[in-house]
């Protein structure tokens, strides 16, 4: 029975420091994101980054979509 309370004592202390994130990372991300998105080859290749109005674009001019989707600053 006393090793069954070490089981959820052993939980907290392996993933209490990985819920633990800094509260302004995801304004870090959002600021790399930024960051890359201003480079010269980004901004001159007219792409756009809102799903629902490329789709809606492509389908009045009856063409396809080329799509890349990542998660490089989420999470």
């Amino acid at each position: 029975m006393k090793k069954l309370l070490w089981i959820p004592l052993a939980a907290a202390l392996l993933v209490g420091p990985l819920l633990a994130q800094k509260p302004d990372q995801q304004a870090e991300y959002r600021a790399s994101y930024e960051k890359k998105l201003a480079k010269e080859f980004v901004s001159n290749g007219k792409w756009m980054l809102d799903y629902d109005a490329a789709r809606a674009k492509a389908k009045a001019e009856g063409k396809l979509l080329f799509t890349y989707f990542s998660r490089s600053y989420a999470p």
